[in-house]
């Protein structure tokens, strides 16, 4: 029985994992997503979407000390990866997304992170598949030329 080394060369990882080249790890990638990308607000939590090229569906996530000590942001930043785990499909297709928490999220449960990233994705969703292409998506509301 062979296996094939890179199951998930293009599109989604099989499992639970997040491999690496499915993550922003570099602060000039998430700054170009806070700056060129859509935002959806739900709840204790703001959703941001860029296309991309690659064919990915790629994560970045930002936790700033208001949310609280390091022990709340970084269980914080493990709900994050896991909800993208579970519900990266709710998300448009080949798109870099970053979370930013909110202060609320200190106090958040893990299903109501959820609920809010499913309420936030499913408006991505329609707006990067809505009739009027891409371009509408690509500029943030209030923002362009």
């Amino acid at each position: 029985m062979t296996r094939d080394p890179l199951p998930s060369s293009v599109g989604d990882p099989q499992g639970e994992s997040l491999p690496r080249r499915h993550r922003i790890r570099r602060r000039s990638e998430i700054k170009r997503v806070q700056d060129g990308g859509a935002r959806f607000v739900s709840g204790a939590l703001v959703l941001m979407v860029l296309p991309n090229p690659a064919g990915l569906r790629r994560l970045g996530v930002t936790v700033s000390s208001k949310v609280g000590n390091s022990v709340v942001r970084s269980k914080v930043k493990r709900w994050f990866r896991e909800i993208f785990r579970h519900q990266r499909s709710l998300l448009p297709p080949s798109c870099d997304v970053v979370l930013v928490a909110r202060a609320a999220a200190a106090e958040s449960s893990l299903k109501a992170l959820s609920g809010d990233f499913e309420a936030a994705a499913k408006k991505a969703r329609r707006r990067f598949s809505s009739p009027e292409g891409s371009r509408s998506a690509e500029v943030p509301d209030g923002e362009g030329a």
